[in-house]
C-alpha cells in the first residue's frame, strides 16, 4: 500500500467515516471508495481539509529521510469537465481544453499498462446506453495515443459535434459498428472514408463508479 493511501486512510479513520460523511456533505460510499483506491479529486481532498483532514500530512510530511514524497508516486490526470460522452443517443461537446481538476492515479499501475500522462484525460458518461459495463456519470480515463480500433473495445468517437463511448467493430468496407452493451439500443455504423468529421478520440482504459 503507498504511503499516500495509508495516511488518506488513517486520517478519515481518525475522524470517523460517518462524522467524516456527516461534516463534508459526501457519501459514506465514497470515502469508502477513496479509501480503497487512492483516487481522489484534488478538489474533494481540500473539501476534507476543511472538515480536520490534515492534507499536509497526507501530501507533504515526512517520517525520515528515506521516504519518497507521496504525490511522486501519482501522475495527475486532467479531468475534462467541459465535456461529456453519450452512452446514450449523442451528447454535443465543447472541443475547448478546459480542465476542471485532476485526479491522481498511481505512477506504477499507468506504467504497467504503457500509460502515458499526457496521452490521459477524464471524462464523465451520460446515459444507460453501455450498461451494465458503464453508468450514467461514471468516470472513465481514456488513452488518446490509442487511435487505431479493435474489435470488441471500447472507444470514445466524435462524430461532428456529438461524442459517442462505444463498443467498435471494424466492417469490411472500413467502417465502423458503434455497439451498445445495453441492447435496447440497436447498432450505429459510421463511415471513416465518407466524412472527414468523424474521429477516434481514445480508447477507455478504465472506468470508475460513482455512488451518490
Amino acid at each position: 500500500m503507498s504511503i499516500f493511501l495509508q495516511r488518506l486512510r488513517s486520517e478519515i479513520e481518525r475522524i470517523g467515516v460517518s462524522e467524516l460523511a456527516r461534516k463534508a456533505g459526501v457519501a459514506r460510499n465514497s470515502l469508502y471508495n477513496w479509501c480503497e483506491k487512492g483516487n481522489i479529486p484534488l478538489d474533494k481532498l481540500f473539501l476534507l481539509a476543511e472538515h480536520g483532514v490534515d492534507v499536509d500530512y497526507i501530501l507533504h510530511k515526512k517520517n525520515n529521510a528515506s521516504e519518497n514524497t507521496p504525490m511522486d508516486e501519482f501522475g495527475l490526470i486532467p479531468v475534462r469537465e467541459d465535456i461529456e460522452v453519450s452512452a446514450g443517443a449523442g451528447a454535443f461537446v465543447g472541443l475547448e481544453d478546459n480542465s476542471g481538476y485532476c485526479l491522481a492515479f498511481r505512477k506504477d499501475w499507468l506504467n504497467s499498462r504503457g500509460l502515458k500522462e499526457k496521452d490521459l484525460y477524464v471524462v464523465f458518461t451520460r446515459g444507460d446506453s453501455m450498461e451494465p459495463t458503464i453508468s450514467d456519470q461514471d468516470s472513465l480515463l481514456v488513452n488518446t495515443a490509442e487511435k487505431m480500433p479493435q474489435d470488441g473495445h471500447i472507444y470514445v468517437i466524435r462524430s461532428n459535434d456529438t461524442l459517442w463511448v462505444k463498443r467498435i467493430q471494424k466492417l469490411l468496407d472500413g467502417s465502423l459498428l458503434l455497439i451498445s452493451d445495453n441492447k435496447i439500443y440497436p447498432p450505429m455504423q459510421l463511415n471513416l472514408n465518407e466524412s472527414s468529421d468523424v474521429e477516434v478520440i481514445g480508447k477507455v482504459v478504465s472506468s470508475s463508479k460513482n455512488f451518490y
